[in-house]
């Protein structure tokens, strides 16, 4: 169920595979049209985060290669539709995204696996305070998959820094954390008796 909710988040255009740009932008043009006919170029322009010229400029491109098509119901609204050949196209890029999202799961399940196997070797507990977002989500999967793997590693998930008092004393511990600053994760569980490590930095 996450990770079908990672994927409604990125065929919604929230999560972005940066393998081709162009094609990234064209992909949330078509969703939002499908979504809302009388969707306007500065919400388009909002949506993807690019000037108001470019989104015209690649409107005309999508409209000349017969993607979409513009009707005009009035002297100051018009409206755009997907054409047969724009929900080909359309139903390609979701396929194309779905495979690339899929193979970045797999790939960074993999990188957390080979994280925890490193730190099962060198410490005897491993306590692990994750985000509540994807990343949090990939953890518990890289997780499940590393215990039943790996039965005897003691990998305690904790939700709060209280949770760290009565273990900061065990020098055979070690936290790992998913925070984007590694100086801010420091100075969040700052201990000499237990060792921060930052997944960010190991992805």
């Amino acid at each position: 169920m996450l990770l079908l909710c990672s994927i409604i988040k990125l065929l919604k255009g929230d999560i972005l595979v940066e393998t081709n740009k162009h094609s990234d932008r064209e992909y949330i043009i078509m969703t939002e049209i499908i979504e809302n006919e009388n969707v306007s170029q500065r919400q388009l322009s909002q949506k993807l985060g690019l000037s108001l010229g470019t989104v015209n400029v690649l409107m005309k491109k999508m409209i000349k290669e017969g993607i979409i098509k513009m009707e005009q119901v009035s002297q100051k609204q018009v409206i755009y539709m997907l054409t047969p050949l724009g929900m080909m196209e359309k139903g390609k890029k979701t396929i194309s995204y779905i495979k690339s999202h899929y193979r970045g799961i797999y790939q960074t399940k993999e990188k957390i696996k080979t994280v925890l196997d490193k730190l099962n070797l060198e410490y005897e507990n491993i306590f692990i305070l994750k985000p509540d977002d994807e990343i949090g989500n990939l953890i518990d999967l890289a997780l499940t998959e590393y215990k039943s793997e790996n039965k005897q590693a003691n990998i305690k998930i904790i939700n709060e820094k209280l949770d760290m008092l009565k273990y900061q004393k065990n020098k055979d511990s070690v936290l790992l954390c998913a925070i984007e600053n590694q100086e801010l994760a420091n100075n969040f569980f700052k201990t000499n008796d237990i060792k921060v490590v930052n997944l960010l930095e190991r992805l």
